[in-house]
């Protein structure tokens, strides 16, 4: 049996949480999981605000003029932030939390909770970027980049797995196109 793929296919995108409280050691197996993930050249860029405040959530959430509120509900939010100070460890940014929030997502599932990814990048707040209120509201210092967020909580709603049914295999390709 392929595990990764199970837990792949499980994994849906929720917006909707329940009251339940999650252990504060299920968040750190969580962030352990996301320390693990490659980044170019090893320079480990990637860095975390990990929020439980409910008020702060609301606020980050504010953040965004549009699509921050489905963070709104979370137990915890996940702040995913690059170091882009030093454009030598800076040129792989995007992809480096990328990667990071990816394992986040999957090792959010592994434990039956529920995660939404809300993109930060490019997007405008309330009064300048969005990178830049929520980096205000953390006490971020200067050199970072916020790339998303990443909302975790009981699951309230569910959805269906995928299905081999679901998979388009036509978009893979052997040798040549």
């Amino acid at each position: 049996m392929n595990e990764l793929y199970e837990l792949t296919r499980k994994r849906r995108s929720v917006r909707r949480y329940g009251t339940a409280h999650i252990d504060d050691e299920v968040i750190h197996e969580i962030m352990k999981v996301a320390l693990t993930a490659p980044t170019s050249f090893g320079h480990k860029p990637v860095e975390y605000v990990v929020v439980r405040d409910k008020d702060m959530i609301r606020k980050i959430g504010a953040c965004k003029q549009m699509g921050g509120s489905q963070i709104n509900g979370a137990d915890a939010v996940i702040v995913v932030m690059v170091k882009t100070a030093d454009k030598h460890q800076a040129e792989f940014w995007i992809e480096d939390g990328t990667i990071a929030s990816a394992y986040i997502l999957l090792a959010v599932e592994q434990y039956g909770l529920g995660a939404c990814w809300v993109h930060i990048r490019n997007r405008m707040g309330q009064r300048g970027t969005s990178d830049q209120e929520i980096r205000s509201l953390l006490d971020v210092p200067d050199g970072y980049t916020v790339l998303n967020l990443v909302a975790i909580g009981e699951k309230a709603e569910e959805k269906r797995a995928y299905t081999d049914a679901d998979l388009h295999t036509g978009n893979v390709h052997y040798e040549k196109y």
